[in-house]
């Protein structure tokens, strides 16, 4: 997210040889239902005295609504089943309200703003720190799943009203 301009294919190559050696990183290519890739996830800075983490989320351009929410629920199931984190960190820019706004509706909650924290290349931005913890995420989930259920049952309503919306 801090990055600004398009990333090369070496950089990438470099990036993902950097992770793979370390421990403190897991990162995972999240798929669609029909296993078509269409967001990444990671956790970074893995401190498991602490028990806390960084994470990030990327979607792909124009992926499917629901797709941050569905991602969401995976990889926090993952980070405080799997990994046994107590708290989940994001920092965000406040640039990207749609973001902050995501963050929030899965459960996240703001804990600070480091003012004019990063410049862009054109300005200075504030960056905020939004945490999230294994004692909130239970309440946290049973909400995101019914938003993925609620959003299901839309899309399935949609295609039933109109199956072919190409013909339109």
């Amino acid at each position: 997210m801090f990055t600004q301009h398009e990333i090369t294919l070496e950089e990438h190559l470099a990036w993902f040889q950097r992770i793979r050696v370390d421990a403190g990183v897991r990162c995972f290519l999240f798929l669609d239902k029909e296993g078509i890739p269409c967001g990444v996830v990671s956790f970074t800075g893995i401190d498991v005295r602490q028990s806390n983490a960084f994470w990030g989320f990327y979607a792909k351009p124009l992926a499917m609504p629901g797709t941050g929410m569905r991602l969401s629920l995976d990889a926090l199931n993952y980070a405080f089943g799997e990994l046994g984190l107590y708290k989940v960190n994001a920092e965000v820019l406040g640039s990207n309200p749609r973001s902050i706004e995501m963050h929030k509706k899965v459960g996240f909650i703001e804990e600070g703003r480091f003012r004019e924290h990063f410049f862009n290349g054109e300005e200075r931005v504030d960056v905020i720190r939004l945490g999230l913890l294994a004692t909130e995420w239970p309440s946290c989930r049973t909400l995101l799943e019914s938003r993925i259920a609620e959003r299901d049952t839309l899309e399935l309503t949609r295609a039933f009203i109109n199956p072919n919306p190409e013909n339109t």
